[in-house]
């Protein structure tokens, strides 16, 4: 397994960072942040519709006491679906007393996020990888 980039972002007054990994047949994605711990599991799957059009699906898994699974399997799902690898993500960040408005937002800028640097990811640094039709 091969260390390859890095991208960070902030929310509020934390910087979560995104490091990324290849191995034969796809990506591990490891995003850490404030209070960094294994919180969730999400493998992205990339596939074709019947019509052509490029998707992905995703599974997660949760740690108990843990509510990271499924952003983790949504960031998993975006990598798939934009760079057509098969993608694991670990999530785990806490951040303390946070409302319900300021997580949606922050479920929202991530997702956002990972879209960009997906795109930067498959066009800057993996366009000569053989990809999942």
């Amino acid at each position: 397994m091969k260390e390859i980039t890095k991208f960070s972002t902030q929310y509020l007054s934390y910087q979560i960072v995104a490091t990324v990994f290849f191995k034969e047949g796809g990506f591990i994605i490891d995003i850490s942040g404030p209070a960094d711990h294994l919180g969730g599991i999400g493998i992205g799957i990339p596939y074709m519709r019947k019509n052509g059009k490029k998707s992905a699906n995703f599974h997660c898994i949760s740690f108990p006491s843990h509510r990271d699974g499924e952003l983790a399997g949504n960031i998993a799902r975006i990598v798939a679906k934009i760079t057509r690898f098969y993608t694991v993500v670990i999530l785990g960040i806490h951040l303390p007393k946070i409302t319900k408005i300021q997580l949606d937002a922050l479920i929202h800028t991530l997702e956002e996020w990972t879209t960009e640097w997906s795109h930067q990811l498959i066009n800057e640094v993996f366009s000569g990888l053989e990809k999942v039709k």
